[in-house]
């Protein structure tokens, strides 16, 4: 059998209970090697997220630090740090639904996270993947710094947008919202750098029932109580909100992606031009997507829009949790 190196992966990431899942199946893919995680000010502000970030590097004890990036969009970075922007109390005042976990601030490195991205690119031309998970300020700074450079990443890999829904508008999705303008300055390089793009209509069609999470606290150990607890305070917003048993784990999707692209067929995945609106009001944040290709616009994203829910829980099980996934094939979906 031939040696297949592992691919080298920067998180950029505002943890966030979703971008936990995320983080910990990237963390314990064998096939990834996570050389840095760089976190965003999002779903909550930058200390909070930070913290969380290095919660979860600590609690699988993981080679990599944490670098701190962006305390607010592109456009506000010139103003105070204001924490109450944020998606408030969805995944629970700390981002992480309250759960007690500890952190080793020797894990956070001095340099900021723009610093770190360009230069493992530069260390790493045409090989680094960015999984980003939250709002992409600190991709576009980095490609403001460095354009060129910025065009050898190899992938980038967005949670994002939608086609046709939204969540914080009826048309825009909470990270693209966020910071509209970093995300439409990402796509720019769209056409050297591969970016898949998985908005909310492919999300939620892989969101987790409450089978799935009583399944995880009781086969799944340490780690999967610490899941179980952590998703209490997101799983009630559904409720209340969506009338949901259960929560959708968006920033999951692009990571079991990555590793298995088969979760989505292929005539589910569109090249095509994506736009981000900066205007004011109602569309701020709306991705303009054209699947149909009639325009002759420049493609610049590829366009995951469904995915098979089942195959996509499976693979998580198995890389998260090992041997255990075989009793959840058999007794919860089966």
């Amino acid at each position: 059998m031939s040696y297949q190196p592992k691919r080298k992966i920067i998180i950029d990431t505002d943890p966030g209970v979703d971008d936990a899942f995320a983080i910990v199946t990237a963390l314990k893919y064998q096939g990834f090697e996570v050389v840095g995680i760089t976190t965003v000010a999002g779903n909550k502000g930058l200390d909070y997220v930070t913290k969380n970030a290095l919660k979860l590097v600590g609690l699988l004890n993981a080679d990599c630090m944490v670098y701190q990036g962006a305390h607010a969009a592109l456009k506000d970075l010139d103003k105070p740090v204001d924490q109450s922007k944020d998606a408030g109390n969805t995944h629970g005042f700390d981002g992480l639904g309250g759960i007690k976990l500890p952190y080793d601030l020797s894990r956070l490195s001095e340099q900021s996270a723009v610093d770190y991205i360009l230069a493992t690119v530069e260390q790493y031309p045409n090989e680094v993947e960015i999984m980003a998970l939250g709002p992409l300020t600190n991709i576009a700074l980095a490609i403001q710094t460095e354009p060129e450079l910025m065009k050898k990443v190899k992938t980038i890999w967005s949670m994002g947008g939608g086609v046709y829904r939204g969540n914080v508008t009826p048309v825009a999705e909470f990270n693209y919202w966020f910071d509209a303008e970093s995300a439409q300055i990402t796509y720019s390089i769209g056409q050297d750098v591969d970016i898949y793009m998985f908005g909310l209509d492919v999300t939620y069609q892989t969101y987790f029932t409450a089978n799935d999470f009583f399944f995880i606290k009781q086969e799944g150990g340490e780690l999967g109580r610490h899941f179980y607890d952590m998703v209490q305070d997101y799983a009630d917003s559904y409720w209340k909100n969506r009338r949901i048993t259960g929560a959708v784990i968006h920033d999951l999707v692009p990571v079991i992606y990555a590793i298995d692209p088969t979760i989505s067929n292929p005539e589910d995945v569109y090249h095509c031009a994506v736009s981000v609106s900066c205007e004011p009001g109602l569309v701020h944040g709306q991705t303009v997507v054209d699947l149909v290709d009639r325009h002759n616009y420049l493609k610049n994203s590829y366009v995951v829009i469904n995915a098979d829910d089942r195959k996509f829980k499976e693979v998580f099980m198995e890389i998260v949790f090992g041997e255990v996934a075989d009793l959840y094939k058999k007794y919860v979906v089966s």
